[in-house]
């Protein structure tokens, strides 16, 4: 009898064991699709990318006269306004052009007669302010070679940078007026003619002159200053950059099976290497029409017969805004992206 009851309750137990353990396996695969599921539909909604690097504004700075390099101000890092002085250019050469143009421009002038002298008093109050400009960046160069590097800019090479500036803008306005003189009406002669070719070359003399002072075109932080005194510039070729730091964006590059939930106006979560324990905000600014692929030195030719398929890569801009000084962000910095496409409410 006892044995009977023992029996019993042994298959009794082995079927409950055999219950919970069907049970337990059944609450597993439900999790697992429950979970692949969840992780499939947060990917739908919520795409992310690794690939993704910060950006903003560089501007390509440039000589616009060739000559070799007699003066540089500036260096690796330096913070620089619009209007600061970078290098100058040996301007002896132009010194030579701007007199044979000042020679061939009077001449013309008393030949007009009285026709020149609205050219004539632009002309002469260009000149004016170009030497006044000459004395400054004199006087600016005095200031900041007696200027110490280890030291916070002193008074009087900040009195002379602002001194610049006034002349180069005091210059600015005199060239517009000269321009202005020129393209006023005269009476078609000989001479006349004469004359606005010669204010024409003139004018470009002046201007070729004044450009061998080479200044920021922006606000920013230089980069890559290797420019030294003797180096020869060429008219037109970057020489160094400058990163402006006023607008800042991440390019990310999704993968093309995401792109049709990410819309222009979305917000996003953008994640850097430099600082993993802050998260910045940020908005899809914009999505590129070609892939990455379309617009590298060689595209790919799928026109052979072992083409493999491959998943492309799609450009979007993400603009996003600093929180906090004291987390500068910096061009190339490697950052994660994730869009929020669920407010679309699909």
């Amino acid at each position: 009898m006892n044995q009977d009851a023992s029996t019993a309750a042994r298959t009794t137990s082995a079927r409950a064991f055999a219950i919970i353990r069907w049970i337990a396996l059944a609450a597993l695969v439900v999790a697992t699709i429950g979970g692949a599921f969840a992780y499939w539909r947060y990917s739908a909604l919520y795409p992310t990318t690794e690939n993704a690097y910060v950006s903003t504004d560089i501007v390509r700075v440039a000589a616009e006269v060739s000559g070799p390099v007699i003066r540089v101000y500036v260096h690796t890092d330096a913070p620089v306004k619009a209007g600061d002085p970078l290098f100058d250019i040996d301007p002896t050469l132009y010194d030579a052009q701007l007199r044979n143009a000042r020679a061939q421009f009077d001449a013309a002038a008393s030949a007009a007669g009285t026709a020149a002298d609205a050219l004539k008093t632009a002309a002469n109050k260009l000149d004016d302010k170009r030497t006044a400009l000459q004395d400054a960046s004199l006087a600016y160069r005095k200031a900041n070679d007696a200027q110490s590097e280890d030291q916070p800019p002193s008074a009087d090479l900040t009195n002379a940078k602002s001194a610049w500036q006034d002349a180069l803008k005091a210059y600015r306005d005199a060239e517009d007026d000269f321009a202005k003189a020129q393209d006023k009406s005269l009476t078609v002669t000989t001479p006349t003619v004469q004359l606005r070719a010669a204010s024409a070359q003139l004018h470009k003399a002046t201007h070729d002159r004044v450009k061998t002072y080479v200044t920021a075109p922006g606000d920013g932080a230089l980069s890559n200053v290797t420019l030294r005194p003797g180096a020869t510039v060429q008219a037109g070729a970057p020489l160094f950059a400058i990163i402006e730091g006023d607008q800042w964006w991440v390019d990310s590059n999704f993968k093309e099976t995401d792109l049709a939930r990410i819309k222009i106006g979305q917000t996003a979560k953008v994640r850097l290497d430099m600082y993993p324990d802050v998260t910045f905000d940020g908005v899809v600014d914009s999505i590129s029409s070609g892939s990455g692929a379309s617009f590298s030195v060689l595209p790919p030719e799928n026109a052979t017969g072992n083409w493999v398929k491959v998943t492309q890569r799609f450009p979007v801009r993400i603009r996003i805004t600093p929180q906090s000084s004291d987390r500068p962000l910096r061009v190339g910095a490697s950052a994660a992206v994730t869009i929020d496409t669920a407010q679309d409410g699909q």
